[in-house]
């Protein structure tokens, strides 16, 4: 693999695109930006950028090796709106037409499982008369990133997924990120996909079960901080990584069974809401019925 360090075409320059390319920017990569807000990109530009309004990139100008997708995929009456990606990877699908270097194409935003693969892949390959796998690569990286400390998390993320395509384009994306001092993982495509949500949502339910519990103490008169603190010391679930990922089945044993329905029946006679505990003993119930259990034997278990 060529030391030669990929050159970087971020496609939207929001709060993650912007933090993503002064990354690798500060990583030794050359890097460019492409936008729609004309008063943007003329802030790019005083900061020492390359930097494109859609209008302005041509083929003749579009010398990059990689284009990340940092475009936004809000949710609009409870459906993912992919109208950004579905635009933009038409726009660079055009593009590819038009040059003759491999390119990899990489989405960064969140999307579900098969848009990449889908959407994208169908846009790119349409609009250029290319075969990805062949003339192009394609691959999915999603980002990590908290708001108000984007770029520190860019610069140090925790970890770097890359879903492939195939190898050709993995090893491309990789090297993009060859003077990150972080672990990479690299998989399928639609893997990476589901894992940023299966990210995402587990953080949205640990804070709503720990909301839950902290209405019920404070109406007893606990301190739920207090409570919290030694939780986070005492349960294995918090401080054992692995504990509750692997494939042992539905929980089981002497305690989690007994005791999520002991509390379920007490929080209810005192007129207390606890919802997402009633989904968590219907859904493990659920899956007992269908899959019954997995005998474990390890250490460290869920049961």
């Amino acid at each position: 693999m060529s030391t030669i360090l990929p050159k970087i075409c971020i496609f939207g320059p929001g709060v993650v695109g912007y933090a993503t390319g002064k990354a690798f920017a500060a990583k030794g990569l050359e890097v460019g930006f492409v936008g729609r807000n004309p008063k943007k990109i003329q802030q790019l530009r005083s900061e020492g950028f390359r930097a494109y309004t859609f209008d302005e990139l041509t083929p003749e100008n579009f010398d990059f090796d990689i284009s990340f997708l940092t475009i936004s995929t809000p949710t609009i009456d409870g459906k993912i709106d992919l109208t950004g990606i579905d635009s933009v990877s038409k726009f660079i699908g055009k593009l590819l037409k038009n040059i003759n270097k491999y390119h990899v194409v990489v989405d960064k935003s969140t999307v579900s499982p098969g848009t990449t693969e889908g959407l994208i892949l169908e846009n790119l390959e349409n609009n250029s008369g290319k075969k990805v796998g062949t003339d192009f690569g394609l691959a999915m990286a999603p980002e990590y990133l908290r708001e108000e400390t984007a770029f520190e998390d860019a610069i140090k993320p925790w970890l770097i997924v890359i879903g492939q395509y195939d190898k050709r384009s993995g090893d491309l994306v990789e090297k993009s990120f060859k003077t990150f001092k972080t672990e990479i993982y690299r998989c399928k495509i639609i893997e990476a996909e589901m894992q940023k949500y299966v990210h995402n949502l587990f953080n949205a339910v640990k804070i709503t079960y720990f909301n839950e519990m902290r209405s019920i103490a404070r109406a007893v008169g606990a301190d739920a901080s207090h409570i919290f603190e030694m939780t986070a010391l005492s349960c294995e679930g918090m401080w054992h990584a692995a504990y509750g990922t692997r494939d042992f089945g539905p929980y089981s044993g002497s305690c989690l069974p007994k005791d999520t329905q002991a509390f379920y029946v007490w929080a209810k006679k005192h007129g207390f809401k606890v919802d997402l505990l009633k989904q968590t003993i219907d859904v493990n119930n659920y899956l007992i019925s269908q899959n019954g259990h997995k005998i474990e034997k390890v250490i460290g278990s869920q049961m």
